[in-house]
């Protein structure tokens, strides 16, 4: 594989955990883990982009 596969790969996971972070603050009713995991999603997103514009 080649190191851009495993770069995607790796921004898939973060947004895996992104979202399960997402799930405990609903679960847990905590406003900033909320804010948190969807600050966090919102980056893994741009970062995502800028990876997809290189290819």
């Amino acid at each position: 594989m080649s190191g851009g596969r495993f770069e995607l790969i790796g921004w898939c996971l973060f947004t895996v955990s992104g979202i399960v972070f997402l799930a405990a603050a609903l679960r847990d009713g905590d406003s900033l883990l909320l804010w948190g995991s969807i600050t966090w999603l919102v980056g893994v997103g741009f970062f995502l982009a800028g990876v997809r514009g290189r290819r």
